[in-house]
């Protein structure tokens, strides 16, 4: 007696819609990505910088600038004394002041900048500016400016 067995035909795995939902897809997350401009501002002072101990015979200068749009507020010390208050025009007299300052304490190098945020990027730009030596001078300011995100209270 023969007995005969009949073989099944393996059904192959139709994958067209599956590749077509995985390209669709992959286009959908292309288009929905934010493309983001970054922007940067050129500057020759490192980003980090290795601390070194120093024993300090005197107390530091702890320079720190309030930018507003009406007054520019020059503050000294560990505790942050009002030490001057200028317009906003009057960037000579910050200037002059900052060089005074500059010569009382010879290492000193650098500047709190804390800034309304209200102000232009424009006219923080100046502030700098007007804080910096002049190009022709060999002797610099305060070269080292670290921005205060907290801003003006």
């Amino acid at each position: 007696m023969k007995t005969g067995r009949k073989f099944k035909k393996i059904e192959k795995l139709n994958l067209v819609p599956i590749l077509d939902s995985v390209f669709i897809f992959i286009f959908f997350l292309l288009m929905s990505a934010q493309f983001v401009d970054v922007y940067e501002i050129g500057s020759s002072v490192p980003m980090t910088k290795e601390a070194k101990q120093e024993k300090q015979e005197k107390d530091p200068l702890n320079l720190t600038l309030e930018v507003t749009k009406e007054q520019i507020v020059v503050k000294t010390g560990l505790r942050s004394i009002r030490s001057r208050t200028f317009a906003s025009e009057q960037k000579k007299e910050i200037k002059d002041y900052l060089v005074e300052l500059k010569r009382q304490h010879p290492k000193e190098n650098t500047m709190i900048l804390k800034a309304d945020p209200k102000i232009s990027f424009q006219n923080l730009v100046t502030v700098i500016d007007s804080t910096q030596a002049s190009p022709d001078s060999k002797e610099k300011l305060f070269e080292q400016i670290v921005f205060d995100n907290n801003g003006v209270r």
